[in-house]
């Protein structure tokens, strides 16, 4: 009998054994805390690494896509494409080979082959000149609905009429010198605000005085003439005014934009595993970046959380450059590591696979600590 307990009691010993065996191995090793900083929360049982080719979060999990390319359109010497202020958009011929812009250092004339884009300046538009100096002067109207009607017109004109409010920043009269500065605030809160929801149409320029001409070789500024010209489009000869035209210009070749939306998750660390967005960039590509979310920091503390731009507080992944928490990329497996942040604009620098994670300081980034959230991330390509 006494046997039989014992082979029993044994038995069961090791099973029991076994079984934390397979608890260990199942769980890892428990992660080591270092002598001095702050405590890592457990990673939770069966928790995938980064690099595991399981994790939908590691590597190249997007499917890799090239920025489309079209091959350069070859244009005739006087061809243009023209934005009217009405909003159409007119192409053709011009009926002049070359314009002359009268600077401050005399005229300087330039062929249209070699122009790259031109832009009016309000002396070409006499009429919204009239029309935004009127307004302006409708603000220190002694009738109260005036000035308020005046507000809401110039107000609704948006960042082209900036140049021409801050003429009258610091006027004599008091009302005049409070819209304008009311104004102009508002102005600067709705250009903040659509850069933040990355809306498809860019802010409108601020308005000179003075016609831009840009070109292959230098930007000038001056007076346009002629003030009237022809342009052979597909519906026949057209007569266009220079104060009908919002932009003028010339393309070589077409260029198509490529977005897309790609979640950064804590478990991309940048010592561990970066996220491939799955876009192959080459040399030139102008890339633009914009991010949110948050990503909750453990080593300090549940309630301890970051945006894209990261933070000093949370340790340096690169000393003094970049903070703990930032959302950085690089393009290729071997490409230097760079700041993006909540936003960015960057140019490439060479060719491969764009690439994105989170800087962590280095001691956090290896010993068993997690970081839960996500970054949302939007892209926008322009080929070279």
């Amino acid at each position: 009998m006494k046997i039989k307990i014992l082979a029993a009691v044994l038995a069961a010993s090791l099973v029991s054994s076994a079984v934390l065996a397979q608890v260990r191995e199942f769980r890892g090793p428990r992660p080591s805390i270092p002598a001095v900083g702050p405590v890592p929360a457990d990673a939770a049982p069966g928790e995938t690494k980064p690099d595991d080719p399981n994790n939908p979060n590691s590597g190249t999990s997007e499917a890799e896509v090239d920025v489309p390319r079209k091959p350069p359109v070859q244009l005739g010497p006087k061809h243009i494409r023209l934005h009217l202020l009405d909003g159409s958009v007119i192409s053709g011929d011009l009926s002049v080979s070359e314009i002359t812009v009268e600077t401050s250092f005399g005229a300087l004339i330039v062929p249209i082959d070699r122009i790259q884009s031109f832009t009016p300046g309000l002396d070409s538009y006499p009429k919204v000149l009239a029309d935004i100096e009127g307004l302006i002067k409708n603000l220190g109207s002694d009738d109260y609905q005036t000035r308020e009607q005046a507000h809401k017109d110039l107000a609704a004109k948006g960042m082209r009429i900036q140049k021409e409010l801050e003429r009258f920043a610091s006027d004599e009269n008091a009302e005049i010198k409070r819209h304008v500065g009311e104004i102009l605030k508002e102005l600067e809160e709705q250009n903040q605000e659509a850069e933040d929801l990355d809306e498809e149409a860019s802010p409108d320029r601020p308005w000179i005085r003075l016609d831009t001409v840009v070109t292959s070789d230098f930007t000038v500024v001056g007076k346009v003439t002629p003030k009237q010209f022809e342009i052979a489009s597909k519906y026949g000869p057209l007569t266009v005014q220079l104060a009908d035209v919002q932009k003028g210009e010339r393309e070589s070749g077409a260029r198509e934009s490529l977005r897309r939306s790609v979640t950064v998750e804590g478990a991309n660390i940048a010592q561990r595993s970066f996220k491939s967005t799955g876009v192959r960039v080459q040399a030139g590509d102008k890339i633009t970046v914009r991010a949110d979310g948050n990503v909750i920091m453990t080593p300090w503390g549940s309630n301890a959380a970051t945006g894209p731009d990261g933070a000093p507080n949370y340790g340096w992944y690169v000393a003094n450059q970049i903070p703990g928490g930032a959302l950085v990329g690089r393009i290729g497996d071997k490409g230097q590591i760079f700041k993006i942040g909540r936003q960015s604009t960057f140019v490439a620098k060479g060719a491969g696979v764009l690439q994105l994670a989170i800087g962590i300081q280095p001691e956090y980034a290896n010993e068993g600590y997690t970081y839960p959230g996500q970054y949302n991330v939007k892209l926008k390509i322009e080929p070279k």
